[in-house]
């Protein structure tokens, strides 16, 4: 007889090698009453806000994402999106608004004082409840966020202040110690390394040209300052970094894990190229998962974690699947130009907006008239190309939907209970 668990509807959507707040249960888990709240037609705080701070970057990676997600028109004769030039391309780029003190205190201001209470269904009953953001997440579709500091760090800060997490991706080289100090009483710490090697990292990162050497000494300099500042003053952050596996690179992913471990990194996450334009062969791929085999056996403890954002050899994985985008209906996005965007694959020149954030409240525009016709439109104006982490949820999403639609969301809740006691996925708080 098949068990509770293998009968589940939601279970093929998880990924339980993926714990905590990278698995896409967790939305469901975490922030369930949200989800429900927002099932019964509310319009709440999304659960986090990811804010780009600038456009523009210190580096200029082979494989920037940026370059993968072109600028975008709606065609309405055609109904169709018509896609230009790569974004990192293109002469024109957003405005960087938020790098301006000011503007980004504004905003964050905002985003602590946005709450709405709101029913919901937990446990059988009518509930209600009041939703904030619990979390701000900085990091860049083009740039990155450290070309910012002198306004990320007040408004670190704040967030600290009103008790909102918050993290960062960046990729270290302008971490100086103002920073790390900064950044001791976030959430996490998202360092993005793609190279064993500082000629590789040169190579990819900065054209072939010898300063990208010193970036790479620096970058990982800057990731053993961090761990060791967490160590003198007893602080929590997570301190996690990638490496996204190209032709180019991927040999070198074990030397990077041995780099990344003896830094003192708690996790190294590995992605692949999701744009579909640099992926592995099938003898690359089976030499990283090779490599990969000797990370988890030689390198991997309880401490020094390694996480398959993306499997190797999987790339079906990678592609879009869904034909809404319930996501980000829990989660927002602001470019450099402090608009909001659907997500944070679309703050871009000519990326479809629900309007600025500086202009009007944050609240005024996430409950706004222009987001609720384009919530109608995901994901047909979006970008080809997902975050990986999104494109897990709405899978997941969507089947939890059609749960509800055939069984009620009290018989949801009960799969989702079923899959959390049933071990589906490794939680974290």
């Amino acid at each position: 007889m098949a068990s509770a668990l293998e009968t589940n509807p939601l279970a093929p959507y998880v990924r339980n090698d993926l714990p905590g707040r990278f698995n896409e249960l967790d939305v469901l888990r975490r922030h369930w009453a949200r989800f429900a709240a927002v099932s019964q037609g509310a319009v709440v705080p999304p659960y986090e806000v990811l804010i780009h701070p600038s456009s523009g970057c210190n580096l200029r990676c082979a494989w920037c994402i940026g370059d993968h997600v072109p600028l975008e028109l709606w065609d309405e004769q055609r109904e169709q999106l018509v896609m230009l030039d790569a974004a990192k391309d293109a002469v024109d780029r957003l405005p960087d608004h938020l790098t301006t003190p000011a503007n980004m205190l504004k905003l964050i201001g905002d985003i602590a004082d946005y709450e709405v209470e709101a029913p919901y269904r937990k446990s059988g009953e009518d509930c209600s409840g009041v939703f904030k953001v619990e979390a701000v997440s900085f990091s860049g579709l083009i740039g990155e966020p450290l070309i910012a500091r002198k306004a990320l760090i007040p408004a670190f800060g704040l967030l600290a202040e009103r008790g909102i997490r918050y993290g960062i991706f960046t990729n270290a080289v302008l971490m100086d110690d103002m920073c790390i100090e900064a950044l001791l009483p976030a959430g996490y710490v998202h360092i993005s390394i793609d190279a064993g090697t500082p000629e590789t990292y040169a190579q990819l990162k900065y054209g072939g040209r010898s300063a990208g050497k010193a970036m790479f000494e620096r970058a990982l300099a800057n990731l053993a300052r961090l761990v060791q500042r967490r160590a003198e003053t007893g602080s929590d952050v997570e301190i996690n970094t990638s490496f996204v596996m190209y032709p180019e690179n991927f040999h070198e992913v074990y030397m990077a894990a041995e780099l990344i471990r003896a830094a003192g990194a708690d996790s190294l996450r590995l992605k692949q190229d999701n744009s579909g334009q640099r992926p592995l062969s099938a003898d690359q791929a089976r030499h990283a998962a090779q490599l990969i085999g000797r990370i988890r056996a030689e390198l991997e403890t309880d401490s020094f974690r390694l996480l398959e954002i993306h499997r190797v050899g999987q790339t079906g994985e990678m592609a879009r699947s869904c034909s809404t985008c319930s996501i980000t209906d829990l989660m927002a996005a602001v470019g450099s130009d402090g608009c909001l965007y659907p997500c944070n694959y679309h703050p871009r020149p000519g990326g479809f907006s629900y309007g600025s954030a500086l202009d009007q409240s944050f609240a005024a525009v996430w409950e706004g008239e222009l987001r609720r016709q384009l919530r109608g439109r995901l994901p047909v104006i979006c970008p080809k190309v997902c975050d990986p982490f999104k494109n897990r949820s709405n899978r997941l999403l969507a089947e939890a939907k059609s749960v509800v639609t055939a069984s009620g969301i009290d018989r949801l809740e009960e799969h989702v209970a079923n899959l959390v006691e049933g071990g589906a996925y490794a939680i974290e708080e």
